[in-house]
């Protein structure tokens, strides 16, 4: 659990830098940070820092053709996370193999 605390934070943390970055990089016309990499970034699991970020600086708020991505992977980060929860809940086989896991990684 520490783990997955652990990765969540960095990674939210991860995203809400980038997008700040790409702000800073957008209003000084430098180099832009990828969309792609900003949409990626919510795919594995930095959503929360990037939406966050996107309120606080004011950025990729109204740009639809970055948003329709952005949020579909937001969508697909969700239903990955609820269908490992579901699946945990209720399948003992699974839920059997994710303690093996956690005990011969040591997590």
């Amino acid at each position: 659990m520490i783990l997955g605390g652990g990765y969540a934070v960095t990674v939210n943390a991860g995203s809400y830098a980038l997008f700040g970055y790409d702000k800073m990089q957008a209003q000084a016309k430098k180099w832009r940070v990828p969309e792609k990499t900003l949409q990626f970034s919510a795919l594995l699991g930095g959503w929360i820092g990037g939406i966050a970020a996107m309120k606080q600086f004011r950025h990729k708020t109204v740009k639809t053709e970055f948003q329709r991505p952005y949020y579909l992977a937001v969508a697909l980060n969700v239903l990955c996370i609820a269908g490992g929860a579901v699946a945990y809940k209720f399948s003992a086989p699974f839920r059997l193999k994710v303690k093996s896991i956690m005990k011969t990684r040591r997590f």
